[in-house]
């Protein structure tokens, strides 16, 4: 997974579930706990592991000191660590760098969605154009007016 491809409040449910059981806890309890089929529970750990704030290990998860900075900030706080997180996974770079090359600072849908083609080989670009401004947003990286049909950096 090159991007999260969970809805933003689905990893911060897990985070802070995880946080209630002291940093571990086993996966099958979790889902159990969370009402979550393990296939729905998955994607968002894949995700947090991605963004460096859990990780899997032995049918355990395991809340990381990177995930327990995170918890411990406030909203905006969150918001502005999640921001840095991104900015580590490639696509994100590249995302940002292939924006601040535009005169305006910005890019329309159209151009984003071929951009995502390109970059991200493995999902459909609409599906990636979903996640990349959730995420973008959620992270303080991208505004997307979608009247104007312009994605802006933040």
């Amino acid at each position: 997974m090159s991007i999260p491809r969970v809805h933003y409040s689905h990893l911060i449910g897990l985070l802070e579930a995880l946080e209630d059981f002291g940093g571990k806890v086993d996966v099958a309890k979790i889902a159990g706990d969370l009402s979550l089929e393990l296939d729905d529970l998955l994607p968002v750990v894949e995700a947090g592991e991605l963004l460096g704030f859990l990780r899997a290990e032995s049918g355990d998860i395991l809340l990381t000191d990177e995930g327990l900075k995170f918890l411990s900030d406030g909203t905006r706080g969150r918001k502005k660590h999640l921001g840095k997180r991104l900015l580590t996974l490639n696509p994100f770079k590249k995302l940002i760098e292939f924006i601040s090359q535009k005169e305006e600072k910005a890019v329309t849908k159209e151009e984003l969605s071929d951009f995502l083609a390109k970059e991200l080989h493995e999902v459909d670009s609409e599906i990636a154009f979903k996640w990349v401004i959730e995420w973008g947003r959620h992270g303080l990286l991208l505004r997307y007016n979608s009247k104007e049909d312009k994605i802006k950096l933040s």
